[in-house]
This record gives C-alpha cells, sequence and structure tokens, in this order.
C-alpha cells in the first residue's frame, strides 16, 4: 500500500482536473446508458402497433414511420454526445498522465545525474537508462489504465446497476451473482501477473543494456572479430526476454479466458431469469432488450476491473524498479547548511585519509599530503596504487572513510558540490565527448560563455587552427563520444574547456597516456600553459612529464612512501628511481 501511496502523490497536484475528468465521466456514462433507449422504444411502442397509427412520447405525437425516424435521430444524436463527452474526458485523462509521467522522469534521471559515481559503478548504464525510458511509463499506466479505469468502472457499475434496479429489482441482483467468482479469478492471476511482469521487466533492462554496451563498443568489437561473440550474447539475452515475455502472454491469455467464462456464466443466468420475467409478464421484449444491454454495460466495467488488476500489478512492478533508484542512499551527501565556496586560492589538504570501495579491500590508508596555492604537484605509482582514487575525492566524486580533504583550510563536506567543482577543472585520460558541436563542447564548463571567449580558449589550447580546418569550424559536430576526432583533437578540446572555466584548481588524471609522442609533447606544451595559471594535481604513469613539478608523491599499496622532487628522487634509488630507470629502458 505504501507504494500505491507514494504513486498518488505525483497526481495530487491535478486534483482539481481529475475532478473536472470525473464530472465529464458521470455525464458520459448517463448518456452512454440512453443509448439502448430508442432500441426499447420502437421494440415497445412502435412495431407493436399497426402502419399509420399513432405513437406518442411525452406530450408529441408519431405516425410510426415518423416515430421510427424520431428514433434513429435520437440514437445518432446520443452516440455523438457521449462520443464527444468521452474524447473530452480520454484527452484530459492522457494529457494528466502524461504530465505525471514528465514529472516522474524529470525527477528520475535529476536523481540519477546527483548521485555519486559510487551508486553508477555498481550499475549498468543500460539498466537505469531502461528504467528513465520505460520504468518510468508505469506511473501513467497506474492512471489511465489504472486509477482513471477504477474510477469509470465504479461509476459505470452504480449508474448502470441503478437503471438496471428502476426496471427489474430482482433480476438487477441476479446479476451480481458472478462478482465473487470474478474476484477469486482476479485474485488468483494477481500475483503471478507482478511476479512475471517484474521479471520481464527485469530481462528487458538486460537486452538493452547488452545491446548499449555492444554498440557503444562497437570498435573494440571490430577490432577484435568479436561479432560472433557479442551477437550470441545478445541472442542470449534476447532468449531469456522471450520466455518471459512468453509466460506472460500465456497467463494474461488464460486470465482472460477465465474472466471471459465467469462473465457468460451471468450472461447465461440473467438471460434465464429474464425468459421467466417475461413468461410472467413482469417483462417486455424491449425492456429484455434494454437489460441485456445493461448487464453488457454492467460486465464490461467488471472484466475491466479484473485487467485493470492486473495491469496494476504490473505497473507495481515497474514503479518498484523506479523507487529502487529514488530510494538509493546517496553516499556522498550534501551537509545540511552547507556554504557556498568562494573562489578558492587554491590550497589542497589530505588530512590523515582512507578509502575502501569494498571495506575489505582498502585503496587508500592514512595519506596526508599538501598542494600550496599555485604547485602543481604530482602523483605516481604502480596500477592500483590509488592515485585516481586519490584525486576523486577533492572533487567529492567519493567521500573519504576516514580523514578530510581540506581546500584553503576548510573540510569540502562543509561546501556545496556545486560550489566546490565551480573552483575546479577536470582533464580526464580519455576526455568525454557530448554528442553535439565543438562550440557546444568547449562551453560546457561555463554555460553562456562569449564565442570570442570560447575562442580565445581554444587558441590557448591550441584548438583553434584544427577547428577552423573541420567541415563547419565550430558548429561541426562531434559525433557521439566524439567519434569524429583524433585523440589528440579531443584532448584539445578538454584543454580548452578548463582554459575557458579557468577554475583555480586543475585536476589532470592521465592526461598524455593516450597519444603518441608527438602529440604528447603538443599537449604537454600547452599543460605547462595551464598548469602554470592553477593550482594542479596530476596523476601519470609518464614521468617525463612531471619531473621538474614542484612535489611528487610516491604511492604504493594505498600510501605515500616517497615525496620531492623528481632530481630528489633518483638520488634516494627508491621507487621512483625504479620506475625512472624501468620508463628510460
Amino acid at each position: 500500500m505504501n507504494l500505491y501511496r507514494r504513486v498518488i502523490g505525483y497526481y495530487r497536484p491535478y486534483l482539481g482536473t481529475i475532478c473536472f475528468s470525473l464530472i465529464l465521466l458521470v455525464i458520459g456514462v448517463n448518456f452512454s446508458l440512453l443509448k439502448y433507449w430508442p432500441i426499447q422504444w420502437v421494440i415497445d411502442h412502435v412495431i407493436t402497433v399497426g402502419p399509420g397509427e399513432e405513437v406518442h412520447f411525452a406530450t408529441f405525437s408519431f405516425t410510426t414511420g415518423h416515430a421510427a425516424l424520431f428514433a434513429a435521430i435520437a440514437m445518432v444524436t446520443i452516440y455523438l454526445l457521449a462520443g464527444l463527452l468521452g474524447f473530452w474526458r480520454n484527452y484530459v485523462s492522457i494529457e494528466i498522465g502524461l504530465k505525471t509521467l514528465l514529472l516522474l522522469r524529470t525527477q528520475l534521471y535529476s536523481y540519477l545525474q546527483y548521485l555519486p559515481l559510487h551508486f553508477h559503478d555498481r550499475r549498468r548504464s543500460g539498466d537505469s537508462t531502461f528504467r528513465v525510458a520505460y520504468d518510468s511509463q508505469a506511473i501513467q499506466t497506474f492512471f489511465n489504465r489504472g486509477f482513471d479505469t477504477v474510477f469509470g468502472s465504479v461509476i459505470t457499475l452504480l449508474t448502470t446497476f441503478a437503471y438496471m434496479f428502476v426496471m427489474d429489482a430482482e433480476l438487477a441482483f441476479v446479476s451480481l451473482i458472478i462478482i465473487p467468482l470474478l474476484w477469486i479469478t482476479i485474485h488468483f492471476f494477481s500475483a503471478r501477473v507482478r511476479r512475471q511482469t517484474t521479471e520481464l521487466q527485469q530481462e528487458e533492462s538486460d537486452v538493452l543494456a547488452r545491446a548499449s554496451e555492444g554498440l557503444t563498443s562497437i570498435r573494440i568489437v571490430h577490432a577484435f572479430g568479436q561479432e560472433e561473440f557479442e551477437v550470441r550474447e545478445f541472442e542470449r539475452e534476447a532468449r531469456h526476454s522471450y520466455a518471459a515475455n512468453l509466460n506472460l502472454t500465456i497467463t494474461n491469455a488464460v486470465s482472460s479466458l477465465a474472466v471471459s467464462g465467469v462473465m457468460a456464466l451471468g450472461l447465461a443466468i440473467v438471460l434465464y431469469v429474464a425468459t421467466l420475467h417475461i413468461l410472467n409478464h413482469r417483462l417486455t421484449v424491449g425492456q429484455l432488450t434494454l437489460f441485456l444491454a445493461y448487464v453488457n454495460m454492467l460486465y464490461q466495467p467488471l472484466e475491466q476491473l479484473s485487467y485493470t488488476a492486473w495491469a496494476l500489478e504490473g505497473a507495481a512492478a515497474g514503479m518498484q524498479r523506479v523507487f529502487e533508484i529514488l530510494d538509493a542512499e546517496d553516499s556522498v551527501p550534501e551537509k545540511a547548511g552547507a556554504k557556498t565556496m568562494p573562489m578558492a586560492r587554491g590550497e589542497i589538504t589530505f588530512e590523515n585519509v582512507s578509502f575502501a570501495y569494498e571495506a575489505a579491500h582498502p585503496i587508500l590508508n592514512n595519506i596526508s599530503l599538501n598542494v600550496k596555492p599555485g604547485q602543481t604537484v604530482a602523483l605516481v605509482g604502480g596500477t592500483g596504487a590509488g592515485k585516481t582514487t586519490l584525486l576523486s575525492l577533492v572533487p567529492r566524486f567519493y567521500d573519504p572513510n576516514s580523514g578530510r580533504v581540506l581546500i584553503d583550510g576548510d573540510d569540502v563536506r562543509e561546501a556545496t558540490k556545486k560550489s566546490l567543482r565551480a573552483n575546479i577543472s577536470i582533464v580526464l585520460q580519455d576526455t568525454l565527448l557530448l554528442s553535439g558541436t565543438v562550440l557546444e563542447n568547449i562551453a560546457y564548463g561555463r554555460p553562456g560563455a562569449s564565442r570570442a571567449d570560447i575562442r580565445a580558449a581554444a587558441q590557448a589550447a591550441q584548438a583553434d587552427d584544427f577547428i577552423q580546418k573541420l567541415p563547419r569550424g565550430y558548429e561541426t559536430h562531434v559525433g557521439e563520444r566524439g567519434v569524429r576526432l583524433s585523440g589528440g583533437q579531443k584532448q584539445r578540446i578538454g584543454l580548452a574547456r578548463a582554459f575557458l572555466k579557468n577554475a583555480p584548481i586543475l585536476l589532470l588524471d592521465e592526461p598524455t597516456s593516450a597519444l603518441d609522442l608527438e602529440t604528447e609533447a603538443e599537449i604537454m606544451e600547452t599543460l605547462h600553459a595551464l598548469m602554470q595559471r592553477f593550482t594542479t594535481l596530476i596523476v601519470t604513469h609518464r614521468l617525463s612529464t612531471i619531473h621538474h613539478v614542484d612535489c611528487i608523491y610516491v604511492l604504493e599499496n594505498g600510501a605515500v612512501i616517497e615525496s620531492g622532487t623528481g632530481p630528489e628522487l633518483l638520488t634516494r634509488n627508491g621507487v621512483y628511481a625504479r620506475l625512472w630507470n624501468s620508463a628510460k629502458q
């Protein structure tokens, strides 16, 4: 029930519109019930008199021919009015469902954007995408095929039963005999539908994740000739989805057959009792025709309620997956009362910092180091030493399990994440580009920057020359993840982004390791210009690029084992000297 209460909460802003929809529903149901009246009137009052005889309706008199025409016109008018009211109500209901879907999707995507990297590290991006794009649609199902159908069915039931009760009270109650049997049928299939729907959505999510992973990695797939392997893996996931879909389809078909059987039984009982009433002159043939039409209208919402129960079970499965995201704990929460960080001087301090992604496997152990404003400090060490993890603690991609990270003497957890990251520029080993234009990618670090500022940043990053040679210059689309650019070009755009942001702290994570020596030399020339302007913390395996920086910290097994300038460390003949000599061989 807690899940249903949470779903209802999303519809509270639209209560006024929902009430208006219900008013349209009540009026529409009455017009729908009147649709069958002309048939009953013709059977009982027109065709039973001779040709040319007069037929009376209220204060009006008609010949039989005119009476038949009047009934036909009345039927068309009632159908049109009922249809217009139904169209209006459906439009209002669909609009409410779509607005709520927009609200939920935006909230879900927003929460995913703000959840820390620790959350995303443990998930496949395709699964999160599926929940935003598809599972979120369950909230629309809740209204349009759930609550809205329930309200509509209940109002139709009550109104129809009232009309039937006025015509023949005994027969009206006879028509309700099947309700207990119908409830048992619905209850029997509901749990199975929810379980199988949950399984299907998970399998569909896996299919999307596999397809997304295979297609975004298409270059490496082709490079290693693994097309057949990827197809086999996709087919395996697709077969699981097929089996789950088939199971749910069979359950839906069987449940539908069971409900139809119960409905047929109820209609047969009503027909039998109604026939007895006609024989006893308690009911006319026209009234029987009208009553059977009402029974059909009575059973339609009962049948809809059964399908609604199963639709709600399926929707509940989707909403559970959505709420799993919205209920996920933020492992890097923003502190209540966090303050806006002013423009930083750039001093970075790690104070007895320890960190582990999993408690049993510590990554950093009691690290303490200090970077003065304007200094360039390098972190070096073997693979898995904890260099990138230490770098990631500065912008609070993660929080240390113990110890503190300080900027200008203040704990970074005391500042809002937005203002903290506004003071930091990051250049990664593989610069991530969006699928927009070159201009949009450079401006991503400072939205609203002028074109002149963007070009000045590109010139500072030595990117302007190659950008001008692109087919549309700065308006050239770079493709998904920048596939239309070379590694060096992407890296220069990343540097231009950092120049444009002009933040006082610069974090560089293996900025040249994926480049050839010539491109690396060009990029490093640009980097040195960038590093002179800011406090810089750089992670690299290329020791030649950082040998003369202000200070080098050597990490091993998550601890600092050496520190000093490059020449000083060489004289100690320790780990740095070993790494240096290995690189020279």
